[in-house]
């Protein structure tokens, strides 16, 4: 089905994407779920991305990315909507839409509870479009009937909620079991949470991306789609504290803004910094059928979640071997010659290089001789691009600690652990 509109492009079936790449169309779509993006930048300004996962009687599922503010916040759970001058792009093998300037988004159908109860042709007669995208919306109303998606019935979980005006019991040891990420996001006292979430997108470091001019860089997932070096190692992998996970650059433009806490390490028996390569600060977005949460991943986080990948070795193997962009770190020597003595680094900090952690290290390594042929950089890579294929992936269990003294993008959710959990089957009294 694909024909004229105007001067909004073709209005087009889902399954026919992949043959209007690069083209602007029209799109009447049922949506299944909304994953919001919000990014708040040090000077008052914010990037805003909004992922809608949609369908239609011809592809159940299809993403697309609203890049408006206003257009997203348009955007609920259940209605049937019609995208008007969307872009279909190609990210790898994933062929989606994403919108622009001239973009619009038009609410057709709403709520949910009224297609499923009402009839075909007393929905459809109420709206004020074309003949082709009234037939069109006969037919995802019809598929919508016929599926009868119950799971998007909870389009209130899109609205916060407020704080609770009553002092909570005091929190026990044990870890909350959070049944969702929704459940999560509505904790509201400081606390340690268990729940499965699979991961949605990895948002750049802050003191990393506010100076690039196009906002799909800020995206992680945008960045390995593009050709040649992507530059991740050059802004994830920075010289910091191995143990408290703080960037500890000298050369940082950021450094007299540090907060005093930063010139020892929190989380160390004698406060004193391990220098050494670490992974920098980053917001992974995890998400579920009912909503997301931004959590904000350390080092020590970061390692388990890249399979215990040290950020040291895949930033070796990135330099041993050519690519398209060049990395230097001045501060890497701290690493490379470790001394039993403390000293101070540029601007006063603290630190101490163990030289009994990195013999052992190295020691062990030298057991392991066949992993100085890996390339841990290429492994790192196809890591997070297997990482960040959505709904390709099960569920993760992530450990977070809640802060509710902060906010979301200030780090509330801060990531503990990740492990992948194991469905165990009942054995026959045969194999006992």
């Amino acid at each position: 089905m694909t024909s004229a509109i105007g001067w909004y492009g073709p209005l087009i079936d889902l399954s026919k994407a992949a043959v209007h790449i690069g083209d602007f169309v029209q799109l009447v779509v049922f949506i299944h779920r909304i994953t919001p993006l919000q990014y708040k930048l040090s000077n008052g300004g914010e990037v805003i991305r909004t992922d809608i996962q949609v369908g239609d009687e011809t592809r159940p599922f299809f993403s697309v990315s609203l890049w408006q503010k206003q257009m997203g916040s348009m955007a609920v759970y259940g209605d049937v909507v019609l995208l008007q001058n969307v872009k279909i792009v190609k990210y790898r093998d994933v062929v989606e839409a994403k919108t622009v300037t001239q973009s619009s988004l038009h609410g057709l159908l709403h709520p949910y509870e009224s297609i499923l109860t009402k009839g075909v042709d007393e929905l459809i007669e109420g709206c004020r479009v074309g003949i082709a995208a009234k037939e069109k919306l006969r037919k995802v109303v019809e598929w919508v009937k016929k599926s009868n998606t119950r799971q998007f019935r909870g389009s209130q979980l899109q609205q916060r909620q407020f704080p609770r005006n009553w002092k909570l019991p005091v929190e026990s040891k044990k870890p909350e079991d959070c049944c969702s990420v929704s459940r999560l996001s509505h904790l509201t006292n400081s606390c340690k949470a268990v729940f499965d979430a699979s991961v949605a997108e990895i948002l750049m470091p802050q003191a990393e991306c506010e100076s690039w001019c196009d906002k799909e860089d800020m995206f992680v997932s945008r960045r390995l789609c593009k050709k040649g070096d992507p530059g991740l190692v050059r802004h994830l992998i920075c010289t910091g504290c191995r143990i408290c996970g703080s960037p500890l650059e000298a050369n940082s433009e950021n450094t007299s803004k540090q907060n005093a806490a930063i010139l020892y390490c929190l989380e160390s028996s004698n406060r004193l910094h391990v220098i050494s390569l670490i992974y920098r600060p980053f917001m992974l977005y995890v998400w579920d059928d009912s909503d997301y949460a931004p959590l904000l991943v350390k080092n020590k986080a970061a390692e388990l979640l890249f399979g215990n990948i040290k950020a040291e070795r895949v930033y070796s193997c990135y330099k041993e071997k050519p690519h398209d962009g060049e990395v230097n770190f001045k501060d890497t020597d701290t690493e490379t010659k470790p001394t039993s003595q403390p000293k101070a680094a540029e601007g006063g900090v603290l630190v101490s290089c163990s030289s009994a952690v990195d013999k052992r290290s190295l020691e062990w390594e030298g057991k392991l001789g066949f992993q100085r042929n890996m390339d841990f950089y290429r492994i790192w890579l196809i890591l997070l691009k297997t990482m960040l294929q959505q709904r390709t992936n099960s569920l993760l269990k992530f450990v977070v600690n809640v802060n509710a003294s902060l906010d979301w993008e200030n780090g509330r959710f801060e990531m503990v652990s990740v492990q992948m959990p194991c469905l165990r089957t009942k054995r026959s009294p045969d194999h006992i």
